[in-house]
């Protein structure tokens, strides 16, 4: 049916293979960018989305911040989110971003997070997808960030 139905494993790069040396240098930039103090934090609205500015949101998104004694900060996250729609917004390319709207001028960016999904792919039905940045996010201004979601295409929403 698709080749993305044996699930979802995505990186920056669109493959699981990602060099050790990269990904620990990554972690290392990774722990000094998180502003928060360790908790959960609900996520106003986040969009996963493709070129094309062709979107699908995620909803009851949360993100998570830990402090881990031998990494430093680090964040995850998760969110639910129509699997059909995943599966369209994938056909249009592996590399997605991931946009975060935390609230006031809390909005951020995450380029290429790693994306990990369920199986079931069935008209109707959703399910917690769970990210992880690949590199540190990037702060939009309030008026970028709505100026790119003005131009966003969410599908299976009004005018798509």
């Amino acid at each position: 049916m698709n080749r993305y139905l044996s699930g979802l494993i995505l990186s920056k790069h669109g493959s699981k293979d990602v060099r050790k040396w990269d990904r620990v240098a990554a972690e290392a930039v990774m722990a000094e960018w998180i502003p928060f103090a360790e908790g959960k934090y609900r996520v106003e609205r986040a969009v996963l989305l493709a070129r094309g500015d062709r979107a699908v949101e995620l909803e009851e998104a949360v993100i998570e911040i830990v402090d881990d004694p031998g990494r430093g900060r680090r964040l995850r996250g998760r969110g639910r989110v129509a699997n059909a729609l995943m599966v369209d917004l994938l056909d249009e390319g592996h590399e997605l971003d991931l946009l975060l709207d935390l609230g006031g001028e809390f909005k951020y960016r995450l380029r290429g997070p790693g994306i990990q999904g369920g199986k079931v792919f069935t008209p109707g039905v959703k399910s917690f997808i769970q990210f992880v940045p690949q590199s540190p996010w990037e702060q939009v201004p309030e008026a970028d960030f709505n100026s790119l979601m003005s131009r966003v295409r969410i599908l299976g929403g009004e005018g798509e």
